[in-house]
């Protein structure tokens, strides 16, 4: 009889439904106009009108999970592990899911990846990595256009940041056992080409570095509903 309970115990703890999450990708409003201007633009404002972005692709090395109270430089659970590509455009895509514990969940840490040299060689004629594997080896594509009066310029803005961004779910997201934890995460191109009431020009290599110190801060790690 203590078997036959031990066995059942064991089969019924076995068969409990652990808990999953997905993540998302999505980008944001597509648009960065600057401010409005009467006559001519002040002067050391950009010439730029807007900005329209049609595509954003990450180079990741891992995409991590974390609850409150890890330490997100050592703990957290992988969700995915790669090289892989985070792509953002305006259809929400799957970037990746896992299985994990139900707990309460706070941040959600990206590392940003550049290869090296023997990496861009191995990648370079991979049709997902090659745009990566060029001489330059970016982390980070922006593809949209530029809009100074009636001229339309495409333009790709290339970055070669490499960094640990831990995003923060506020408020902390919660999952218990069988449910699934739905997550987005969001370029908002605002965030990276506008500065007060100007545009950030992504052709001009003078604001290179203050475009790249705002990338951090265009990601976002959003709890979905079901």
């Amino acid at each position: 009889m203590f078997l036959l309970g031990l066995l059942l115990g064991c089969s019924e703890e076995a068969s409990s439904p652990g808990s999953t999450v997905q993540i998302r990708t999505q980008l944001g409003l597509t648009t960065v106009r600057a401010a409005a201007f009467h006559g001519v633009k002040p002067q050391g404002h950009s010439p730029v009108d807007s900005l329209r972005i049609e595509r954003v692709r990450l180079l990741l090395k891992r995409l991590k999970l974390h609850a409150a109270g890890d330490d997100t430089l050592t703990g957290g659970r992988d969700v995915k592990v790669g090289p892989f590509v985070a792509v953002f455009n305006a259809a929400v895509q799957l970037l990746g899911w896992a299985e994990i514990p139900a707990g309460t969940y706070r941040w959600l840490k990206l590392e940003f990846h550049r290869f090296s040299d023997s990496e861009a060689a191995r990648y370079a004629a991979d049709s997902l990595f090659r745009d990566f594997a060029t001489a330059d080896r970016p982390s980070l594509l922006i593809e949209g256009t530029v809009f100074v009066g009636d001229s339309a310029v495409p333009f790709i803005y290339r970055s070669d940041i490499t960094a640990n961004v831990a995003l923060t779910l506020e408020p902390p997201a919660p999952v218990a056992a069988g449910e699934v934890l739905q997550l987005l995460l969001r370029f908002e191109p605002q965030q990276a080409f506008r500065e007060g009431n100007t545009i950030l020009d992504p052709r001009d290599p003078r604001l290179k570095s203050q475009i790249d110190n705002n990338l951090r801060a265009a990601l976002k790690a959003l709890k979905q509903s079901p």
